[in-house]
C-alpha cells in the first residue's frame, strides 16, 4: 500500500481505545483529507487496510490480505474495512494530507476510489458491530502457509509486540 507520509495526527493507537463510529463521524465533520489505516492480524495473516477522506467524505479504500496475497480496492474493499474497524486487536494511524494529495492518489490510483463517496452521518451505519472473522474467508486460502507465522510476520513488518503477547 503506498499512500503519501502526511502529517501523522495518531500513531499506533490500539484498534480497542478506538470508538470507530463516533471517530470516523467525528473525520467527516472535522472536513478530514487523509488517510485512516489499520493493521491487524487475522486468519490469513497480516491485513491492512486504508481508508481515504477527501473534505470529511471517505472517497476511497484498499484492503490487503498479506497472507493470501490479495488486494481489494474500492467498493469491493468497503466492507472488509468497516468489518476491520469492529476487531479485538490491532493498531491504527490517522494521517493528515492536504487535498492536493488525495487528488494525486486518487489520480495514480483510480480503483481504490468508491463508486459512492460515504458522506457524515453514514459511517455510524457502515461500521460492522462486531468482527466476523468469515468474512476473509471469501478471498483466499483458509490458513497462512505453516512457514508464515504471526511472530514471523509481524517482525517482518516492524510489527512485534502489538498482538499483546498472545
Amino acid at each position: 500500500m503506498n499512500l503519501p507520509a502526511g502529517v501523522v495526527r495518531v500513531l499506533g493507537k490500539s484498534v480497542k481505545s478506538f470508538d470507530s463510529k463516533k471517530e470516523l463521524e467525528d473525520l467527516s465533520s472535522s472536513s478530514f483529507s487523509g488517510y485512516v489505516v489499520e493493521t491487524l492480524f487475522g486468519d490469513l495473516g497480516l491485513e491492512e487496510s486504508a481508508l481515504v477522506f477527501r473534505q470529511g467524505q471517505g472517497l476511497g479504500c484498499v484492503y490487503e490480505y498479506y497472507g493470501a496475497k490479495q488486494t481489494l480496492l474500492g467498493d469491493d474493499a468497503l466492507v472488509h474495512i468497516m468489518n476491520a474497524y469492529s476487531a479485538e486487536h490491532g493498531v491504527l494511524d490517522i494521517v493528515d494530507l492536504s487535498v492536493q494529495q488525495v487528488d494525486l492518489v486518487t489520480a495514480f490510483s483510480p480503483a481504490l476510489k468508491l463508486t459512492k463517496p460515504i458522506s457524515r452521518g453514514q459511517f455510524k451505519s457502515l461500521v460492522k458491530d462486531s468482527f466476523d472473522a468469515n468474512l476473509s474467508k471469501s478471498v483466499g486460502p483458509a490458513r497462512v502457509a505453516d512457514s508464515l507465522s504471526k511472530e514471523s510476520l509481524f517482525k517482518k513488518f516492524g510489527l512485534a509486540g502489538i498482538d499483546g503477547g498472545k
